[in-house]
């Protein structure tokens, strides 16, 4: 604990003698049975004893019970460990907020020892009204991470939290909103983003979020990447058949250190994190609840990317025989699987935990699946789910990563590519697992009975039928250029069948005004969605009316870094190219057309023709790093706005603050 302050006469209440023994005193606040006594204090107290004596110390002439004292003291001096380090707080968060409560989340490393911490949550700064105080253990099974549920809270009100360690070490404060109340019409404010590759700390995309005063942010996975960068290593890889315990622990440690990297700063010199300067995620983190989605780089990217298939299968296939899993065997039950998501849940605000290690085994903590009937997804940790904010808006949170099925791969120039064909659109194959789908389905269906106007659904891969196709697709001599398709890891590019199941079920049963949030393919667009009324008719194309897709990011990734040329007859030019492809394609124009119901007040930067005539480029933003803010009226008008920086190159780290300015914005109304 930290030294009492001063009293008005400049000096600290000590407490002396007593039980103690004549001679010694120490701060009222010590705790003299927990603070065992250090080398420094035994030289002191050495000290303390030669000045009591009239003449230096003789060795010879010091009576014997001087001298045992004196030999006493100094092997004590000897065996007696250093003072425990001071706890460093490098981040704190809080997510999965609901109306009652809030998960609080911090890393507090005191010099590779345990620590007890407390947790206060208050409604003002000061912390002059202290709602509920939690107690929780930081070591080293969790990478020094702790998880805590503050329970209790009032609905639609703003907390502020802290940390306490023993030392007196406070950490920065956070603050988070719980969800208003369902029946109460209340305006909600929040944003979402994705993709922050380490290549691009600090991310001053996001350095002005902390200012919008959102009610909840939603990291729409890619929350770090296992490759190299400036000063960091890749991660080791390890796969479904991994079962070495050596191999596990160090790749957990490798993930632990990118998410921690992740946190802080940047020294440009050397690529190591830094608390000065501009941090990265962590401002970012603390300044409103959070929700996060698991996506393909927590997962080594390509080696654990679809926690649905064998492990036994290599990460893409050519073999069709892997298309469709029936070996009752899964990624997502490997030690290697659990090994990489623990990571990704130890240093995130998430009701799910695994408990453990590669040595002795894990054991999960929180909401888990409980479907007998469905191998794939039955006893995993259950990351989706759904919350209500008041009465205008749900958030319905999808994990698209732990049960789909392999991703398509056939032979290419240079290795294997995507396969986006025929296999594609096998009835078997899925994203989600038949236990999600199902809980998707109803979860919208009661949403559109409950009277809930909008429907945003979260996930990490992109549903419309845009993808890295027309990101740099062209026309050669008139014809669409498949060579730049959809990867296979989006919905439209390995999964349609089921991607078209969800979006018929949606259109069919008139269930009004679904948005899909997402990020993961490094720009920011607006998308319609088109479906197939009769699955077996390619003809039979529809859209899924008034749906559609929000992309947003990256915070900082590779892509947009690619367009040097910033200027708006450049991104039009650009724009109008991908649209061509899109219609060549028979799929929908990028954007939102004028017609579409409720649109108003369409900007664009660069564009004095947006609000009169809107067009793709008024809808696509593929040269910088951004995020999206979204806002839900009392009246139940959505606002949408776009935020973002330029693109940069990798591995710069700028350090100057580069303000994110509004790209593109519009609304629509309900009524």
């Amino acid at each position: 604990m930290g030294a009492r302050p001063a009293d008005a006469r400049g000096r600290r209440e000590l407490r002396c003698g007593g039980n103690m023994g004549p001679g010694f005193c120490r701060d009222d606040e010590e705790d003299i049975d927990s603070a065992p006594a250090s080398p420094r204090f035994l030289r002191t107290f050495f000290a303390g004893v030669t000045m009591r004596t009239r003449h230096p110390i003789d060795k010879d002439t010091a009576s014997p019970w001087l001298r045992r004292l004196l030999l006493a003291v100094f092997i004590l001096a000897t065996l007696i460990p250093p003072a425990r380090a001071e706890v460093v707080f490098d981040g704190i968060a809080a997510g999965d907020t609901s109306s009652t409560d809030a998960i609080l989340w911090t890393r507090a490393d005191n010099g590779g020892n345990t620590t007890s911490l407390t947790a206060q949550v208050a409604t003002d700064q000061a912390f002059a009204n202290i709602v509920t105080t939690l107690s929780g253990t930081s070591g080293s099974d969790s990478d020094f991470t702790v998880k805590l549920i503050a329970s209790g809270l009032a609905p639609n009100t703003r907390y502020y939290y802290r940390f306490l360690a023993p030392d007196g070490v406070v950490s920065p404060i956070g603050q988070f909103v719980t969800a208003p109340a369902t029946n109460q019409r209340a305006a909600v404010k929040f944003g979402f983003s994705g993709d922050a590759d380490g290549r691009f700390r600090p991310y001053p995309s996001i350095a002005n979020l902390p200012a919008q005063k959102l009610d909840f942010f939603i990291f729409l996975g890619d929350a770090m990447y296992e490759i190299p960068s400036t000063g960091s290593p890749a991660v080791p890889v390890v796969s479904g058949e991994t079962t070495d315990a050596a191999q596990l622990e160090e790749a957990l440690k490798a993930y632990d250190r990118k998410y921690m990297e992740n946190m802080l700063g940047v020294d440009p010199a050397t690529g190591q994190p830094s608390t000065s300067g501009q941090q990265s995620l962590q401002p970012m983190l603390a300044a409103s609840g959070s929700y996060t989605l698991l996506d393909n780089h927590e997962l080594g990217n390509r080696s654990l990317q679809s926690g649905g298939a064998p492990p036994s299968a290599p990460p893409e296939t050519t073999d069709p025989a892997f298309d469709v899993n029936t070996t009752g065997s899964y990624d997502n039950k490997t030690p290697a699987f659990r090994t990489v998501e623990k990571a990704f849940l130890d240093f995130h605000p998430t009701r799910s935990s695994i408990l453990g290690d590669p040595v002795k085994g894990y054991k999960l903590s929180g909401p888990q699946v409980m479907a007998p009937a469905d191998l794939r997804s039955d006893g995993t940790p259950q990351l989706y789910f759904a919350q209500q904010w008041g009465a205008n808006c749900i958030y319905i949170q999808t994990d698209d990563r732990s049960y789909r099925d392999i991703r398509l791969a056939k032979p290419g120039n240079s290795g294997p590519i995507d396969d986006i064909g025929p296999r594609a659109d096998n009835p078997n194959r899925t994203m989600l697992g038949a236990t999600q789908l199902q809980w998707l389905k109803s979860t919208l269906e009661q949403a559109q009975r409950d009277g809930i106007p909008w429907k945003f659904v979260a996930i990490s891969s992109p549903i419309d039928e845009v993808g890295k196709a027309s990101a740099t697709g062209k026309l050669s001599d008139g014809q669409p250029d498949r060579s730049q398709s959809p990867d296979g890891k989006s919905w439209w590019g390995g999964y349609r069948s089921e991607r078209n199941q969800l979006l018929k079920f949606i259109a069919d049963n008139h269930i009004e005004h679904v948005v899909f949030l997402t990020t993961d393919d490094h720009m920011t667009r607006v998308a319609q969605l088109q479906y197939l009324t009769d699955p077996n008719n390619p003809s039979s194309r529809a859209l899924v009316p008034g749906a559609f897709q929000l992309l947003a990011g990256p915070i900082g990734a590779g892509g947009p870094d690619g367009l040097t040329d910033h200027s708006f007859a450049t991104i039009q030019r650009v724009a109008a190219q991908r649209n061509a492809v899109q219609i060549a394609l028979k799929e929908p124009a990028l954007g939102l057309p004028a017609n579409f119901p409720g649109l108003r007040n369409v900007f664009r930067q660069g564009d004095p023709n947006a609000a009169a005539s809107p067009s793709p480029v008024d809808f696509l933003s593929p040269d910088t790093f951004n995020y999206m803010i979204v806002e839900v009226a009392e009246d139940g008008t959505l606002t949408v706005t776009t935020w973002g920086i330029p693109s940069y190159r990798q591995n710069t780290f700028p350090q100057d603050a580069i303000e994110a300015t509004p790209i593109l914005s519009f609304q629509i109304a309900l009524h």
